[in-house]
Formats: structure tokens, C-alpha cells, sequence
């Protein structure tokens, strides 16, 4: 099983999709990201919301 994040969960308009293993690589993806792509750097209160858009699939 494997965790996804979709920028658009967050009212993001992009399309991209971060997948990881585990929650600390998939907010490590994401952070990156947010600060390359959106020139945003992820505080502890954006991460903890992020994170309740996580979901699992079956990858």
C-alpha cells in the first residue's frame, strides 16, 4: 500500500501527485514540491493539513 497526496486536495491548482512508502518520504516529496514548484515552504500547520488530505492506494 503506498500513500498519495494531490495538490488539488488543497485547493492547489496543479495536478501534480506526490506518492511515497511511507508518511515521512511522501511530506518530504511534498515540501519539495510545494517550495520548487509553488514557492511555498512548508510550515508545521500546512504539513499538518496536508497531511489529513493523504490518501492510500493499493500501489
Amino acid at each position: 500500500m503506498a500513500l498519495e497526496f494531490h495538490c488539488a486536495d488543497v485547493g492547489v491548482a496543479c495536478k501534480n501527485v506526490a506518492t511515497a512508502a511511507t508518511a515521512d518520504e511522501l511530506i518530504a516529496a511534498v515540501a519539495e514540491h510545494a517550495k520548487a514548484k509553488h514557492s511555498v515552504d512548508l510550515n508545521q500547520t500546512l504539513i499538518d493539513y496536508a497531511v489529513t488530505k493523504v490518501r492510500t492506494t493499493g500501489g
